[in-house]
């Protein structure tokens, strides 16, 4: 029985037990690149120097990246973890978006992320820019209330019409497949399932927001600051 116990039960505890402290490692690194995005997209919309701004952020990305280096050499012995990593990684596309559409008004392409980040897939760049669309649209009614003139509504309204142009495409996925279903990194055509309810939640999310534009612009013109 000694024998049996040495060749099987204790190689196989001996295994579980890396296999747990894997999981552990992930989700701890996973913790931190939802808090280090969560970060930059606060100081994104924050009123600072761009020195500042700068800082913060570069102190940011050396984290991101150190964490994810980590999480993609362990990915191949973690996917059954990749629900987790979902989560981490939509919250990470939603702040790379967010940043790079702020200083260039353009969407931060799939291809493109696909250079940084290997594990990405596209359920989870699909969800990441559901969720940058409400940063656009805060960032959007922030700048409106703190300034006057031309530019606001000429800003406001491109900002308007690259969300708008955007809100079209996600339509047009939903016309294709009708149940469309994204869960935990699980892109799927299944009406009525968690991942559908989350899809169609985010949607109707996504049309409030370009709501808020429109009363944002309206609200510009009525106020008489502009003329078209």
């Amino acid at each position: 029985m000694s024998d049996f116990a040495s060749t099987i039960f204790i190689p196989a505890r001996d295994n579980l037990r890396i296999k747990q402290d894997d999981r552990e490692e992930v989700i701890r690194l996973c913790r931190d690149i939802t808090s280090y995005s969560k970060k930059g997209i606060f100081s994104l919309h924050r009123t600072i120097s761009e020195d500042e701004l700068i800082k913060e952020l570069a102190g940011y990305f050396n984290v991101l990246s150190d964490r994810l280096a980590k999480i993609q050499k362990n990915y191949p012995e973690n996917m059954h973890l990749r629900g987790t990593i979902s989560g981490a990684v939509e919250e990470l596309i939603e702040f790379f978006t967010f940043a790079f559409y702020k200083y260039n008004f353009q969407l931060l392409r799939y291809d493109v992320f696909l250079k940084m980040i290997q594990i990405l897939i596209n359920a989870d760049y699909l969800m990441g820019i559901f969720d940058c669309t409400g940063e656009i649209m805060r960032m959007c009614i922030s700048q409106s209330s703190q300034s006057t003139g031309d530019f606001e509504l000429k800003a406001t309204l491109n900002n308007y019409r690259f969300l708008q142009k955007l809100y079209d495409q996600y339509v047009l996925l939903t016309q294709h497949y009708s149940g469309i279903s994204i869960n935990r990194g699980v892109f799927d055509d299944s009406a009525n399932s968690r991942g559908n309810i989350s899809f169609t939640k985010k949607l109707q999310v996504f049309e409030s927001s370009l709501k808020k534009i429109e009363s944002t612009l309206l609200d510009i013109l009525v106020s008489d600051k502009e003329i078209i």
